[in-house]
């Protein structure tokens, strides 16, 4: 990061973000890029009219100032020279109390308004949002408005007249002022209008608006009672906002008319003012002491350690490995940085500037509103908004998170408490807070430190990334036997009967295929269902817990090598693509195969998107917006952090708007998808095109050879784990979705043989498609193994490590069985053996532990675990199962010898029978 990046990211960031949140928020509800330009602007004039009245003060009283003290530095400078002069002028400065630097008062409001201008700028000028949309007599908000056209001249007219209303209010503004304050103000219109002449109407309709709130707050200025007219003017229009606000209720959300009910209620509160303080004296205000604004300054600084990076710090030292791009390696805490500076930009630059031109009363509610704050933050951290399920790099939840009622009421019942006793703590001793605050700090930050050092570890670990670039050969042999496993991550058995009615050319390529819908997974999550797959029943949670002296770590691995040593040490040649947290890493850490010459290992993800690096540099950048956002989203009350998290997109004004980031050809790029509703969604997951351009490739990586030596083939693919809306029926990822007519034409297509399923939130809908489109893709390289003449001799398992609790089927979810849903246990299973025919459904109890003896089966004789010594059998299958539950599953977590606890559950029997499943406990 440069210092200029640093001074940006601390000075103009938080109120770029701030700006942006507001649109957003406006755009929403006004429902028009150009109205929410309009609520911008009064938003922030109103925001920031406290600080321009102090700063205006403060100007009044620097010209005072010079005006008592000029003659006599004029007649002092006149009569003395040398350091005579200069030791006359300092006794003169301190005999009244002036300072040289005094001076700058005289450009506050100039200095204040450059800040504002360039966040504003920055936002503004790039809002692709604004780009083609007409407003009133402006054709484009999104380019420089044209209005007057003369032959073949275009004349702006925006900046024109945004100019003169600039020059008006300067002329009020300066009315009595000295010419030197005039020809600063009149000076300035001027570069703005050659500044912004060829700028996005948009931009310049904004500072348009500003000049004009500046017009009219000057004319106030002179009025004789400005708060009466103010008061008034502000109570008219929050009855009319309220009163249009019930009018068009029929018309609008909840939330919509709530926001704009409380809007008007805010409007009504400056007259309230005005009533209650009428004609009260003015009290004497005890002078700020140092304590206090140590009270300020530590609470200020303790919000911007833990939402900038403590909590940004825990997110990436959950999961070092996964912010470490194979291309652009670098140390994730470089992201902290940024969010950092925010953060700091933001609770002690410009809370702290609002501070320092505070009065000493406002000072000392500033004061106690931050101590208040902090113990708010902590609760809400600590307390609330828990178990909000699994987020990925790009910071979103698989499901975005709901807060019913009774939480929020409780959530704001426990924050009123926690104030109420944090103020009774500031009334009773400044001491007290300060000593807190301390502790407090110095807590989060060597909390920080220690998150800072694990996701460092975990990149230091991760170099091995950078020696793993081999284009993946996946070699299959005419003349012998092929085995092949593919593993598709989370792939849900149960959706295979939807699947393929509704394709049923499906049942084709996928002829010779067994199906079996009554499979079970031993765990939810990879790193506990996914070793039994690969190592057979002795690598099931419960068998791995059992060997208490070895690490998680190693067991893994050893799973990881079964099959391949097996096949390789009977004369096979072993193809391994992408196993499964190889080297107990999010990257699999391919080294494990090192010692087995017969194995080539490939790492596939990532190496077919061909965005990759521009998508994963807008994730990059993303995250470094939004992990300050994240952290914001976590310490404040729960009916706000939905409105900061905004379905993962953080008020991202395009973003919200379904518009994304274009390359060098005009092609949309971009890290996450928007969706609307559930047909309609831009943008792709760089997540998902990572593990799906693979598979469309699989043709280009298949190597068949004219060869007698026998191939051993298992692949990984995580397609299936990347939830994103495609494009119907083709079930392909397109830039810009819209289903609307095939879903219309096809409502029917999620009940089969009488059982509906639940396609009841976005998430569920994803999941379908991402499970469709990766059959539909190995289709096609199936059809390329017929034409390339490896069909018959080949035999394919395709298996999933575990499923998805997604609700889906109510034929799967015992909620009298501790609400087990049988869904987040149920892997696809499909097996097609040598020289089979016909696509059949077998309904014999499997389990994804059956992969090592299916694949074995008839070409070895009596395998043998390579490492324990054990027959590879699936005799376990048939007595009463362990299956486990648990959300803790990360690789970070659970890197001990035995698996954090969660809940255990018997099945003895049939998946579908709530009768076979027994809660055994939490342990």
């Amino acid at each position: 990061m440069s210092f200029l990046t640093a001074l940006y990211t601390l000075l103009i960031r938080p109120l770029e973000l701030l700006f942006e949140m507001i649109y957003c928020l406006a755009n929403r509800i006004v429902e028009h890029p150009g109205l929410a330009i309009i609520a911008l602007s009064l938003t922030m004039n109103f925001l920031v009219l406290p600080l321009y009245k102090r700063a205006d003060a403060m100007q009044e009283e620097e010209r005072k100032t010079e005006e008592k003290i000029g003659p006599w530095q004029e007649r002092i400078k006149k009569t003395f020279k040398g350091d005579e002069r200069f030791m006359m002028l300092q006794a003169f400065y301190r005999e009244n109390n002036y300072k040289p630097t005094d001076a700058l008062k005289g450009s506050l409001s100039l200095m204040l308004e450059i800040p504002f201008f360039i966040a504003a700028y920055r936002m503004l000028s790039s809002l692709r949002l604004l780009h083609g949309v007409k407003f009133g007599p402006i054709e484009d908000l999104g380019a420089p408005d044209h209005m007057i056209v003369i032959g073949a001249v275009a004349i702006n007219l925006l900046p024109i007249l945004m100019t003169l209303i600039n020059i008006v209010s300067s002329a009020i503004y300066t009315k009595g002022l000295p010419t030197k304050a005039k020809v600063q103000l009149y000076g300035m219109a001027l570069i703005f209008l050659v500044f912004l002449y060829n700028s996005p109407a948009g931009l310049v309709f904004y500072w348009t608006l500003n000049n004009l709130f500046s017009l009219v707050k000057n004319i106030f200025y002179k009025l004789r009672n400005p708060r009466l007219v103010l008061s008034v003017m502000s109570a008219i229009s929050g009855v009319a906002v309220m009163i249009w606000a019930m009018v068009k209720k029929g018309d609008m959300t909840g939330h919509r008319t709530l926001f704009i009910v409380l809007f008007g209620v805010a409007l009504l509160v400056p007259v309230i003012l005005y009533m209650t303080l009428k004609g009260r004296p003015k009290k004497a205000v005890k002078p700020i002491e140092s304590s206090e604004k140590k009270i300020f300054f530590l609470g200020a600084l303790f919000l911007s350690i833990l939402s900038g990076v403590l909590i940004p710090s825990s997110v990436l030292a959950s999961s070092p490995d996964e912010f470490v791009d194979r291309v652009m390696y670098f140390n994730p805490n470089q992201y902290l940085l940024y969010s950092g500076l925010t953060a700091a930009g933001t609770f002690i630059v410009w809370f702290g500037f609002f501070y320092l031109l505070a009065s000493d009363g406002a000072k000392r509610i500033m004061g106690g509103v931050t101590w208040t704050l902090c113990g708010i933050a902590i609760t809400d951290y600590m307390f609330f908004g828990k178990g909000l399920g699994t987020i990925s790099v790009n910071l979103e939840y698989e499901t975005t998170p709901v807060f019913s009622v009774t939480e929020q009421l409780i959530n704001i019942a426990v924050l009123i408490v926690v104030a109420a006793v944090f103020i009774f703590v500031l009334k009773k001793s400044k001491k007290i807070p300060t000593y807190v605050l301390l502790i407090a700090v110095l807590t989060v930050g060597a909390m920080s430190i220690k998150n800072m050092s694990v996701t460092t570890k975990g990149y230091t670990e991760c170099g091995y990334v950078k020696g793993q670039e081999d284009q993946a050969q996946l070699t299959l042999t005419t003349e012998g036997k092929n085995v092949v496993v593919i593993m598709l991550d989370r792939a849900i058995g149960a959706y295979v009967p939807y699947i393929f009615n509704e394709d049923p050319e499906l049942v084709s390529k996928f002829d010779g295929f067994t199906y079996y819908p009554n499979t079970v997974s031993f765990g939810a999550y990879t790193n506990m269902g996914a070793p039994a797959l690969y190592g057979g029943y002795e690598y099931t949670p419960s068998n791995l817990n059992a060997r208490k002296n070895e690490l998680l770590a190693d067991k893994h691995d050893e799973s990881l090598l079964v099959m391949p040593v097996i096949f390789g040490e009977s004369g096979y040649h072993v193809t391994v693509c992408d196993p499964s947290y190889a080297g107990y890493r999010w990257v699999p850490d391919l080294r494990i195969y090192d010692d087995y010459p017969y194995v080539d290992a490939y790492l596939t993800n990532g190496k077919f998107n061909p965005n990759y690096e521009l998508i994963n540099g807008e994730a990059m950048t993303n995250r470094q917006r939004n992990l300050f956002l994240y952290g914001l989203s976590k310490i404040v009350p729960l009916t706000l952090s939905g409105t900061i998290y905004n379905n993962g997109i953080y008020n991202d004004a395009d973003l919200n708007a379904g518009i994304h980031n274009v390359d060098a050809e005009g092609n949309e790029i971009s890290a996450t998808q928007t969706m609307s509703d559930f047909s309609h969604a831009t943008g792709l997951d760089n997540k998902f095109m990572d593990a799906f351009t693979v598979l469309l490739n699989m043709n280009d990586m298949t190597n068949v050879v004219d060869d007698p030596v026998d191939q051993f083939l298992i692949f990984t693919n995580d397609a299936t784990h990347e939830p994103m809306l495609l494009s119907e029926p083709s079930y392909m990822p397109e830039n810009t979705v819209d289903n609307s007519a095939y879903d219309a034409a096809n409502a029917d297509r999620f009940t089969v043989d009488g059982r509906t399923m639940n396609i009841a939130e976005w998430t569920d809908l994803k999941h379908y498609q991402v499970n469709m489109a990766s059959l539909i893709q190995l289709g096609e390289w199936f059809d390329y193994l017929r034409e390339c003449g490896v069909w018959d001799n080949t035999r394919i398992i395709i298996v999933a490590d575990h499923g998805r609790d997604l609700a889906q089927f109510d034929y799967l979810y015992f909620e009298d069985v501790n609400e087990l849903d049988v869904e987040f246990f149920n892997p696809l299973l499909m097996v097609k053996d040598f020289d089979s025919e016909g696509f059949t459904t077998d309904m014999t109890f499997m389990t994804n532990a059956d992969v090592p003896t299916i694949a074995t089966d008839g070409l070895i004789d009596s395998p043998v675990n390579p490492f324990t010594g054990n027959a590879i059998t699936n005799e376990d299958k048939y007595g009463p199962l362990l299956i486990f539950r648990s959300h803790i599953f990360s690789v970070n977590e659970n890197n001990g010898t035995q698996f954090q606890p969660g809940d255990w559950f018997v099945l003895n029997g049939d998946i579908f029978e709530e009768s076979s499943w027994e809660y055994q406990g939490f342990s």
